[in-house]
């Protein structure tokens, strides 16, 4: 790696207690000067190469809370559906995907948005998805990857259509006849993923690989990854072939703690300043988009309040997560809807209770909605609300239509957290939403989807989302004594922006440059 010995001077430098340095210098893949011009100008010998900044902002690397690497990586080189509105958009995306896929025997896609494509549509008797495509099997997510469609040929190839007695109707939507729709949720929607093909180890480190050179173009030098099992071998052949120049906090399936020595075993070539096993996710409840998130109350119009997963309702997600705890690990569990959310608070309560007061910094994850009286529990416990404001380009269209009107307040309103001061970080949970840091620190503040703005009280500063994208992500992970902040002693994670986000408008920050990423005292990304 190519390290360097550079001052940087007449920089505007952001700090997280609210104030801006105007110099410092990196040596090696350390910062190891942060001061004034006239400072920087006294030991600039010190240094091979002098930078002038000339005003420019200049940001800790940042850190995306939550995304999925590999998998996403991958669903970029498939269909996109993202831009399907009708029936016939879908299919023509799907005859635009198959000039350019020729030989590919499945078609996988996903970031359907399936309350717009079926929004007033009539079921009619078996799967309707045949009639948008059925020459070769059809997987297409929804954005939230808690849905599905898929016609005859995938869940004949997948095995589903012989084990739907697996299922419930709630998973496997059915007609009159018991035949399935066309649409598969949750435990089901696994069940077709894992009998999916699988691609090459080459092919996957291929495309995990462009989309880390992705995230160089957005500043983003860390990422919280929720990791599949076999993403090691993606890491490992990354690592080996030295393009994994990118901090992967990885977070493994609750399931896998028994086997955690052997996956640290397996990883452990990689230098843990790349790449290291951080804690363990399992998922309480579904999605909004679905109707799957666990709520105190039931959808508008329906008879249910959502999904709780099969490790919530048998109890091993609690005879889990306090086997964990025992063990000083982290945990981070995907809570959405609001009883979900007080349930799993209450478990981390619980744990307090069991094995005593240590520094946990336990997570929930999306905490998209949250009731009043559970704010005060977030800070009294120490749980961090790691969360996805660009998420609410989803929900502002939906949330009026889904949720009664008591519980409407409760979405993203994690502003209320951080006045409590309470840990917010960022994170996008790619592939749902695009990874562009900017978009979604955009969303934070201004809270706009198409002409509504939703809920403006919940609205949150610049200042603080920068801290949510840097400092309190890497406190998220135990990173904080290592990066998060650019501060003598720490590794020379910084992005340098072409446009000050301090002088930009709220509206204009989605389309924010960066001039340069650092990663490890390395330039990975410039813009010239």
């Amino acid at each position: 790696m190519a390290h360097q010995s550079i001052i940087f001077i007449n920089g505007k430098i952001w700090r997280p207690h609210g104030s801006f340095n105007e110099a410092f210098g990196i040596k090696d893949n350390v910062i190891d000067f942060l001061g004034t011009n006239s400072n920087a100008l006294q030991i600039k010998n010190n240094y091979t190469n002098i930078v002038d900044l000339k005003g420019k902002l200049v940001l800790p690397g940042l850190i995306d809370g939550h995304l999925h690497l590999c998998y996403g990586s991958l669903m970029l080189k498939r269909l996109n559906a993202r831009n399907v509105n009708s029936f016939e958009s879908l299919k023509s995306e799907i005859n635009r995907y198959l000039k350019n896929h020729p030989d590919n025997e499945w078609i996988i896609g996903s970031n359907i948005n399936l309350n717009t494509l079926l929004k007033d549509f009539s079921f009619a008797e078996g799967n309707f998805v045949d009639e948008i495509y059925s020459e070769r099997p059809l997987f297409i997510a929804n954005y939230d990857y808690h849905s599905a469609l898929c016609n005859s040929l995938a869940l004949e190839r997948s095995s589903l259509i012989s084990n739907l007695d697996k299922f419930s109707n709630s998973e496997v939507t059915t007609d009159s006849n018991g035949k399935p729709t066309g649409i598969i949720k949750e435990n089901a929607l696994d069940f077709v993923f894992e009998n999916l093909p699988k691609p090459g180890i080459k092919e996957k480190a291929r495309a995990a690989y462009d989309f880390i050179q992705l995230l160089h173009y957005y500043g983003i030098t860390s990422v919280s990854d929720i990791t599949l099992i076999e993403d090691f071998d993606v890491y490992n052949k990354l690592f080996e072939d030295n393009k994994l120049k990118i901090r992967v906090n990885s977070y493994i399936p609750f399931e896998e703690f028994i086997n955690l020595e052997e996956h640290i075993n397996r990883t452990k070539n990689i230098d843990s300043d790349f790449y290291s096993i951080k804690g363990f996710k399992a998922y309480y409840d579904g999605s909004l988009g679905s109707e799957t998130a666990l709520f105190s109350k039931n959808y508008k119009g329906k008879n249910h309040n959502g999904y709780k997963t099969d490790t919530v309702t048998s109890g091993v997600l609690s005879k889990l997560a306090h086997e964990i705890d025992k063990q000083d690990k982290q945990m981070i569990i995907h809570a959405i809807g609001d009883l979900a959310v007080a349930e799993v608070l209450y478990l981390y309560e619980s744990l307090v209770r069991e094995n005593s007061k240590h520094e946990r910094r336990h997570r929930i994850e999306h905490a998209q909605h949250i009731r009043e009286d559970d704010l005060q529990r977030f800070k009294q416990l120490g749980v961090i609300a790691s969360v996805q404001p660009l998420h609410l380009k989803y929900d502002i269209p939906i949330v009026k239509d889904k949720l009664p009107d008591e519980l409407i307040n409760t979405t993203h309103n994690y502003k209320k957290l951080i006045d409590l001061g309470v840990t917010v970080n960022f994170g996008t949970d790619f592939p749902i939403v695009e990874v562009n840091p900017f978009e979604n620190i955009k969303m934070a503040i201004t809270r706009k989807a198409g002409d509504e703005i939703f809920n403006p009280q919940n609205s949150i500063d610049l200042h603080n989302c920068i801290k949510a994208y840097t400092i309190n992500n890497a406190f998220s992970n135990f990173n904080d004594n290592v990066v998060g902040t650019i501060q003598k002693g720490k590794r020379a994670d910084f992005v340098i922006m072409e446009d000050n986000l301090f002088e930009m408008r709220p509206e204009e920050i989605g389309s924010a440059r960066v001039w340069k990423t650092y990663y490890n005292g390395e330039e990975v990304y410039s813009a010239f």
